[in-house]
């Protein structure tokens, strides 16, 4: 097994904690140092809180299939970097010793909510002279609760991200400590500042996909969304709080761009009510919800999609399902190991939509209302489709004057309680 080393180079001011050797030591798993391994799976670290003695080293191993970064910086102090952002490509593994004594957050720059606790003390909360340090925060200027305001709102972001416990969107990415970890993917992607990577999420969402989720945002400076300069500064802002530095004057919004006209609706002339009555007609309502929200329903709940969603969206999902499928929405085949001690004894099929694969179970809805759980430890594998299970033939079975009926009926679903 060949081993890269990479020498970085960290300013005296940084407060090194780490032999330079030993930065972006690679290697398998069976090959690496003493230690203790967290994997990174299922957008989480596992373990979540590690205890270190001084001199022992940390195996991180990338079990997604996607790529992660491992980002380590002082808890009473993140603007001191212990350990720069190193990308881990899945089934990379990246091997980190420890030489002085702290408490230390680990993050993936990449996703937010993604991170654990590295202790050298055995203490993994601050001093009370640390926690009041990291408590005297500037008070944050007016124009943050305006963003607030309409992060969850009217510019209908917690359809698809939440913040921290805040929320249910997970169409989208958790948007945790995204000021602080903007100024690090501004960096990966050659930008000038942290802010210009929230504007351009805003306005070309689809410059940069957060990986392990798809291009599902709304184009939020047009309908049905329609935010204006001012609103989208205001969005900008509070999430420059989340983590970072309220600058609005960084903020540097494309008039040009926010100038674009929205593309011509060739379904503009159907008609909602019989748009409602052709949902029920080709079954939509046996999968999806609307008027009355289902955590586990068999497809999306659909009560407010037409408060952020566009029709070109809107089209797509029904012509070409396949383009993009939501996080929560992937068919996956589970097998299981028999439960009994026969060798002839054949693999258990589990097979329904993919809810959770962490190393503790899997979580797969196998119906509507009904969730399994499977200890890890049977699981011998996990299969996801690349397919969506939403039927691809409505453009067979459909003229266009019916495709335009359902559209416009879609675009009227903004929240109110509807019968399905």
């Amino acid at each position: 097994m060949r081993l890269f080393t990479r020498l970085l180079y960290v300013l005296p001011a940084v407060g090194l904690l780490l032999l330079p050797e030993f930065f972006g030591l690679r290697a398998s798993a069976q090959d690496s140092a003493a230690g203790q391994i967290i994997r990174l799976r299922s957008i989480e670290f596992n373990p979540d809180r590690v205890l270190v003695q001084v001199g022992d080293t940390l195996t991180f191993i990338n079990q997604d299939p996607f790529k992660h970064d491992v980002y380590i910086v002082r808890t009473a102090d993140p603007n001191v970097v212990i350990y720069p952002a190193n990308t881990l490509m899945p089934g990379d593994t990246i091997v980190i010793p420890f030489r002085e004594q702290g408490l230390f957050t680990v993050y993936c720059t990449i996703h937010g909510g993604m991170k654990g606790k590295i202790s050298t003390t055995g203490f993994f909360e601050l001093t009370e002279e640390e926690k009041r340090k990291v408590a005297s925060v500037k008070v944050l200027p007016p124009i943050v609760k305006t963003g607030e305001t309409l992060f969850w709102d009217k510019a209908q972001c917690y359809q698809c991200h939440r913040i921290g416990e805040r929320g249910e969107g997970l169409r989208g990415p958790d948007l945790t400590d995204i000021g602080f970890r903007a100024r690090i993917q501004a960096q990966k992607l050659g930008l000038d500042a942290a802010t210009e990577y929230l504007v351009q999420s805003l306005l070309e969402p689809e410059a940069y996909i957060v990986e392990g989720y798809t291009n599902a945002m709304a184009t939020v400076f047009q309908p049905p969304i329609d935010l204006s300069t001012d609103e989208l500064t205001a969005v900008i802002a509070y999430l420059q709080s989340q983590g970072g530095e309220v600058d609005t004057w960084a903020i540097n919004l494309n008039q040009e761009k926010l100038a674009t006209l929205p593309a011509m609706n060739p379904f503009r002339r159907g008609d909602s009510e019989r748009g409602k009555a052709v949902f029920q007609e080709v079954g939509c309502n046996s999968c999806h919800t609307v008027g009355a929200r289902k955590a586990v329903s068999i497809g999306p709940d659909l009560t407010q999609i037409g408060a952020y969603q566009n029709w070109t969206w809107l089209a797509e999902s029904l012509l070409d399902p396949n383009a993009e499928i939501g996080k929560e929405w992937q068919y996956a085949t589970v097998y299981l190991a028999p439960e009994e001690d026969d060798e002839w004894a054949l693999e258990e099929l589990v097979e329904g939509f993919l809810r959770k694969n962490t190393d503790a179970e899997v979580e797969i809805l196998v119906a509507p209302e009904r969730l399994e759980r499977l200890p890890r430890e049977r699981v011998t594998r996990v299969e996801v489709s690349e397919l969506s299970k939403m039927p691809v033939n409505y453009v067979e079975i459909l003229s266009f004057q019916q495709m335009a009926d359902l559209i416009t009926y879609l675009q009227t679903l903004k929240g109110h309680a509807l019968d399905n």
